[in-house]
C-alpha cells in the first residue's frame, strides 16, 4: 500500500488530517449491497470511540474523490495526518473492533456528570440562616 502523500489530497480532507487525534474516514456508496450491510455495523462499533476519535461517513456520490478509495466499502485510519491503514470492506466485527482499538491506545472512560451539591434551596436556606458580625467603630487616634 502506498498511502498518498498529504499534499496531493484535495483541501476539505487536508482540512480534517490536520486534527491531532486519530481520524476515520468511511467511504460508502447508497447503491452499494455490501454498504447497505456494513454502514450498521461501522456505526455501532464506531459509536462508543467517538469521545477519542474524529469519525466521518462519506458517501462517495456526494464528497470529494479520495485517491486511496477504489471501491466501497473503504475505511481508512489516519493519524496525525498519516495514513497508518487502509480497510477494504470492513472485516467482521472483531477485525474492525480490534483496528479500531489498536490505533487508540488505552482510554480512559469520559467523566460522568455528576449533579451538584448545592442547588437553589440550598442557598436560600445558607443565606436566610447566614450570620453577621456587626464591624467595630474605629477609633481616631489624631
Amino acid at each position: 500500500m502506498t498511502p498518498t502523500r498529504y499534499s496531493a489530497l484535495p483541501p476539505t480532507y487536508r482540512k480534517v488530517l490536520k486534527a491531532r487525534r486519530l481520524v476515520v474516514l468511511y467511504f460508502f456508496n447508497k447503491r452499494c449491497g455490501a454498504c447497505e450491510f456494513s454502514g450498521p455495523v461501522f456505526l455501532e462499533i464506531a459509536k462508543p470511540f467517538r469521545p477519542w476519535m474524529d469519525i466521518f461517513m462519506l458517501d462517495t456520490a456526494q464528497s470529494c474523490r479520495h485517491p486511496d478509495v477504489k471501491g466501497t466499502p473503504t475505511v481508512l485510519f489516519y493519524k496525525e495526518g498519516v495514513l497508518v491503514k487502509k480497510l477494504k470492506g470492513i472485516g467482521s466485527e472483531e477485525s474492525l473492533l480490534q483496528d479500531f482499538t489498536q490505533f487508540l491506545g488505552k482510554t480512559r472512560h469520559p467523566a460522568v456528570p455528576r449533579k451538584s451539591a448545592h442547588d437553589l434551596n440550598w442557598l436560600r436556606d445558607t443565606l436566610r440562616t447566614l450570620c453577621t458580625l456587626h464591624r467595630a467603630k474605629r477609633w481616631n487616634l489624631s
